[in-house]
Order: structure tokens, then sequence, then C-alpha cells
């Protein structure tokens, strides 16, 4: 799947090698294909990634050299998947299914499961065939490839929402690095 506008970050990140390279190579790579940007944009660009910590720059006179700074990128897949191996490991292929479906309010494709590390099996049931053009549709507006023979599902347990919501938070938490504010509170009483 490739959106022109979202996945320019991840194409860098993919041209780049252990040795890093300058910007003229990225600007010839980019634009074989089909990304038109000026040097300087690029450079710019470029800049905002080394000064966020994605890419690391590096002095080669007379040219600069960007590698990249590993284990950084993880897209929402990634992280739906790691909180609910943390949140429930058993049911995690299911509630990896049942968060996406409903944060993106659509049947999940097959390689958005791969994606997140499903592989083996559908953690849900195939959705109707007028769901899946719809999603199929709706993916291509927006600018990802999806083939037409690929099968989306959607969740067969609904009783994950608590957990749902649980994740979400968790999510919250750990992307804006802010569990030290988490006050830990231990049960008092016990609940019958």
């Amino acid at each position: 799947m490739f959106h022109p506008d979202r996945d320019l970050k991840q194409i860098i990140i993919s041209m780049l090698s252990e040795d890093g390279r300058s910007i003229s190579y990225l600007s010839r790579e980019l634009k074989k294909q089909g990304f038109d940007i000026h040097r300087l944009t690029l450079t710019g660009y470029l800049r905002a990634l080394s000064d966020m910590n994605v890419l690391k720059e590096k002095d080669v006179p007379p040219a600069k050299i960007y590698t990249p700074i590993k284990g950084k990128e993880r897209d929402i897949y990634l992280k739906v998947a790691e909180q609910s191996k943390i949140l429930a490991l058993d049911k995690y292929p299911e509630l990896t299914l049942y968060t996406l479906y409903k944060l993106f309010k659509r049947p999940i494709f097959k390689e958005e499961l791969e994606r997140a590390g499903i592989f083996e099996f559908s953690p849900g049931v195939q959705a109707k065939e007028e769901e899946i053009a719809d999603a199929r549709k709706f993916m291509q507006k927006t600018g990802f490839k999806i083939p037409t023979s690929s099968k989306a599902y959607v969740p067969m347990n609904e009783d994950l929402e608590d957990m749902f919501h649980i994740l979400l938070v968790q999510m919250l938490v750990s992307d804006s690095e802010c569990s030290y504010l988490v006050k830990e509170t231990k049960q008092a009483k016990l609940d019958l």
C-alpha cells in the first residue's frame, strides 16, 4: 500500500543505506520514482527529519550524508499490535483487528493485518463483497493500492470494547511518553 503524501519519509528511509546517502543521490532517486522535489526543499525536509531524530546527519565535505536511526519508525499497525500483545497476548490478533476496524471504520485488508504481524490466519470473518468493494474504492481514492484479489475482514468478537478503550489509552500514554505522569493505584478494597 502506497500513499504519495504520507509515505515520503518511508521512501527516503528505504533509500538510505548503513553508509548513508547524499542529498544529490536522494534527489536523483526521488526523481526516478516520480517525486519532483526541489533540492532546497529536500534539504529542508532532510534537516527536519534529522532534528526529529529520524535521520542522522554527517558532514563529509562538500556533502552532507544522511543515515537512518534504527528502531524509530513504527506505523499505526505495529503500534496497535504491540499494545494488543501487551494487553492480551492470547487475544492479540482479534484485538488488533477489532482496534483497526474501530479506528478506520471499515473492513481491514489482509495486507494491513500482515503489516501488524498477523500472517497465519484471519482473526475475524471475511467481510461482505459490497463492504470490501466500498473499502477498496475508499483506499484507492486516498492513494493506497489494494490488489483486487485481496480479502478484507471484520471482527467477530464484539466483547473487546473495554479492551479497545484500554488499548487506546495505553497507546496514547506510550506515544506521548508521559507514563511517568500516570498515577499507579493499588486496590484498597476487594471488589465483589
